[in-house]
Formats: C-alpha cells, structure tokens, sequence
C-alpha cells in the first residue's frame, strides 16, 4: 500500500509510478486519516509513505496522520519515499522517530529530486524551465531504481541493510532540520498572508485542488459599485492549511499571492500527474 500526500503532483507523480511499478495499492493522505483507520489488504505487509520535504522535515500534516491513524495490528515493514527541490537534511530520521513512537518498523527511505516549488520566502523561487526538464527526466530513473530496491527487500529476509537511507541529507543537515525546520513549523506556515488579486476570475481551481478543503468560494463583503463584481465568489483561507501551495500555483492568473512575497515568482505544476 503507498500512502501519498501532495500539492503541486511531484510525490504523486512518484506514488502512481511506484504503484505502477511495483503492483501496490494508491490511499491518498486525506484529512480524516488524522483522526481515523485504514486497514491494508490481506496481502499487504508493506506500507510506502510518499511526500514532498518541508523545509528538511515532514510535513506536519503527515506527522499528524502518522501519530494517530490506525493501520490495524498486522505486523507491517515501512518504506519512505521523499520529494525534495534539493536536499532533504535529516527528515528521513525525523520520519524514523515518529514511526519508533508507534512500534512501527522501519525499512528503506529515498529522496528523488523534483522540481522546486516553494516560494514563500526571499531567494526562494521556481526551477527555471530547463532545470525542472532535467529533474523530471532523471526522477524516472530514479523511481524505477527505488521500485527494484523495494522489490529486492520484499523477496529478501526482511533485514534492513547496514545504510537503510538513500537521500540527499546535504550540507549542514542537522541545523536545518533541529533548528530551522521548528522554526519555520511555528512562524512561516500561516495561511493568513493567502490573498487574491483583482485578476482573480473566480475559477474555483484553488478551493478544488486543496487537499485538505481549507479553501471556500465565497462572495466579497466589502462594498463594490460593480453588481457582477460582488455577485463573483473569490477564494477564502481557512485555518486548517497544510501549505502545499497549490492553490498558489494553480491559478490560472496568477491571482493568488502569499503576503507580498510572490508577486514576481513563477508557478510550477507536475505536468505528468
């Protein structure tokens, strides 16, 4: 079974080939997994975690859904599969932790290098065209090579070999993942700096894409002298974001914005998902 949480489709791009590769079962990531119960096949005795890197750690979206989802008792190996722009830092053992604190066991972890899509901050932006190209033409390579590991552990004994983790840790890793990634978990995942444009038109494609339903349409309830104006539903952030930024990188006119930092950035979606 792959377990797959995404926003702009590079992780689910990487489950649905992995699936495909390897004759597993899809579950998206949905919110009342955080709260709820899953239970795996008669047949499956593994479970592939795939899902992009927040800031060198997971998701904490994720971390929720691992802390509380029940799986049921049948003994279960995991695998993590992760999506990153550049390095991962230490979240392949942040990922271990959290599953220790389960009972769960732990198998092999992977990195494949995406496309970047986090632009929230100054200095960060969207990988130019060419170098996305490049990514995605080598991540193939790679998800396949990732699917014949997997594949070899599940015919072999079951032992993790001596180096479970094959992921780009990077430079510095600790610091950015003891360090900063708490850091940007309390003070840069906010979804109150979300806004619209008056280039919004009122599609729908960010409310439709949120994975976790956070986004309404819903009319303006400032005063507008355009009656066609007031009547259009624009978009309305709640409190429960994963921050993904699909909705940012959706729209279609580039009318959604976080704060003011986004104004001249690109937009990025997996065009194979």
């Amino acid at each position: 079974m792959i377990l797959w949480f995404s926003g702009t489709g590079n992780s689910r791009y990487v489950a649905e080939m992995l699936a495909a590769e390897l004759g597993q079962t899809l579950r998206r990531l949905t919110p009342d997994l955080r709260n709820g119960s899953l239970t795996p096949a008669p047949h499956d005795d593994t479970v592939i975690w795939v899902c992009p890197v927040y800031s060198w750690g997971l998701p904490p979206y994720v971390r929720a859904i691992i802390k509380n989802v029940d799986l049921g008792s049948a003994p279960l190996i995991h695998h993590l599969v992760l999506t990153c722009g550049d390095d991962c830092g230490l979240t392949a053992e942040m990922w271990r932790s959290d599953l220790a604190k389960r009972g769960w066991l732990s198998g092999l972890a992977f990195s494949v290098t995406m496309p970047n899509n986090y632009v929230c901050m100054s200095g960060f932006d969207v990988d130019t065209a060419e170098l996305a190209q490049h990514k995605l033409s080598a991540a193939s390579l790679r998800i396949r090579e990732i699917a014949r590991s997997i594949a070899d552990f599940r015919a072999g004994s079951g032992d993790c070999p001596n180096e479970p983790d094959d992921v780009v840790r990077g430079r510095f890793a600790w610091i950015k993942t003891r360090i900063i990634y708490p850091w940007f978990v309390r003070h840069a995942m906010s979804p109150k700096p979300f806004r619209y444009t008056r280039e919004c038109i009122s599609c729908g494609k960010c409310a439709a894409i949120c994975p976790l339903r956070n986004i309404n349409m819903s009319e303006p309830s400032g005063k507008s002298t355009d009656s066609s104006e007031r009547r259009r539903k624009r978009p309305v952030w709640g409190t429960d974001c994963a921050f993904c930024l699909a909705c940012y990188h959706v729209c279609p006119r580039h009318a959604v914005m976080y704060g003011d930092k986004t104004g001249t950035k690109g937009q990025y979606m997996n065009p194979q998902s």
